[in-house]
């Protein structure tokens, strides 16, 4: 649950960082096109992961990489391909779909390495 709860923290850090201050101090189009929705999919991974555990639903764990990236597709299609059918405003792009699965993919990276690394520790 710790790890979740980091990913999360961090991916909003670099979020309101990204919003507010790299964006425009690095002038890099993929984050100001694209940072933001990998971090959501680290972010929302993160959510669903602390809220199952909180609510004692482990089944519905985001632990697996299929599972991930399943997850983080159906949500990405949902923000950009049926948001917009309600928000006048949003826009469908579906390189923010594959974005979305990054950040998912990322933060399996993340867990994994969390993991690998407890575990060398408790063996030391």
């Amino acid at each position: 649950m710790r790890m979740s709860f980091f990913a999360g923290c961090g991916a909003f850090l670099v979020y309101i960082l990204n919003k507010y201050y790299f964006r425009d101090l690095l002038n890099w189009s993929f984050s100001k096109n694209y940072l933001n929705d990998v971090l959501a999919g680290i972010l929302i991974v993160g959510i669903v992961n602390v809220l199952s555990i909180m609510g004692n639903q482990k089944r519905l764990l985001l632990i697996s990489l299929p599972r991930i990236l399943v997850f983080t597709f159906l949500c990405g299609v949902f923000w950009e391909y049926v948001t917009p059918l309600y928000l006048h405003y949003s826009i469908s792009d579906p390189y923010d779909v594959a974005a979305y699965m990054f950040g998912g993919f990322c933060y399996w990276i993340i867990v994994r390495i969390a993991q690998y690394n407890t575990r060398k520790f408790m063996n030391e």
